[in-house]
Parts: structure tokens; sequence; C-alpha cells
């Protein structure tokens, strides 16, 4: 099912059979350096993550998508809105494989998740959490209107950063 489309690329719900590429993106070290904590996932979690997903989708009507080129029909990230930890805040996240990086797809997917979460979702705030030293993510966050809110000191004493969007036009 296709919640979403740009120019180069659809957002659609996750399947079974997208194991394999989320573990492409999930299971990889460099990829994941930015993610969550860090680790990679295996397989199982992968798995793991499809049952979270479909839970989401039923209790809040979003979660996790698979991101997939339209014009090679391959499946080449995941993005999507979570609850990390229940939080009440909206959060999005998303990931591509490695040889996907630096093309742009990262920004055109959030703003099309952006104008998603507005539109169709009626979400007019949006939050996104960011490990200081993720220069990449942070300019794609600025260049879909999000803006550093605050800085937050987690259990281990690390720093995240938090980006905020809030849309001031009133959904359609």
């Amino acid at each position: 099912m296709v919640l979403f489309e740009t120019n180069r690329l659809l957002a659609r719900r996750l399947t079974k059979g997208d194991v394999e590429s989320m573990f492409a993106v999930y299971g990889d070290h460099e990829t994941v350096r930015y993610v969550g904590d860090s680790v990679p996932l295996d397989r199982d979690g992968c798995r793991r993550w499809l049952t979270v997903t479909d839970r989401n989708f039923a209790q809040r009507g979003y979660g996790m998508f698979a991101i997939v080129d339209r014009e090679s029909k391959e499946t080449i990230g995941f993005a999507g809105i979570v609850h990390p930890g229940q939080s009440n805040e909206p959060e999005v996240k998303y990931a591509f494989r490695k040889d996907k990086w630096g093309k742009g797809y990262a920004t055109e997917i959030l703003k099309g998740l952006v104008a998603y979460a507005q539109y169709s979702l009626g979400l007019p705030r949006l939050v996104a959490t960011v490990f200081p030293e993720n220069a990449g993510s942070k300019s794609v966050l600025g260049k879909a209107g999000f803006i550093h809110s605050e800085d937050r000191c987690d259990e281990d004493q690390s720093i995240t950063q938090v980006w905020e969007l809030v849309q001031t036009a009133s959904p359609k």
C-alpha cells in the first residue's frame, strides 16, 4: 500500500518481504552508527520491527515504511514516524543503504513525509533526534524546515540534539 510519492520515490507499508532490504540498511555498522543505540539489527530484529510497525499503524495510523525507487522499483531505505520509548512526540526517522547516500533521497523523502504528516495525518508538530556529530542529517533536517530546538542529556551522559518542525498552515 503506497502512502505517498515524491518525484523519484514512493513510500509504502512494510511487508514480510522487506526483511532482507531492512537487513541491508539496519544490519550495516556504518549505516546505523547514528541510529538509536548504534547497534546493527540481525534478521530476527528486522522481523520484530515489522511486528512493531504493524502495531504502530493499528494504534496510531502511522509508523515506519519502505522507500522505493520509482524507476528501478528497488527498496533503497526506510523512513517514518515513530514514538520511541512511548514518547508523546511524533518523531521522524529515516535511513538509506550506503550506496544511495549523497543523492538527495533523504531530503526528498523527508519533505514528502512532512507533507504527509500534516495533510494526511493532521500532525502539526514533528521532532527528530540527531547525534551532534551527524552533519548530514542536520543538513537534511534544515532543508526540510526543521530547526534545532534543544540538546538533551541522555542516561549515558551523551548529548542528543532535538530538531523540531511546527507547521503553521492548517491541513486541508
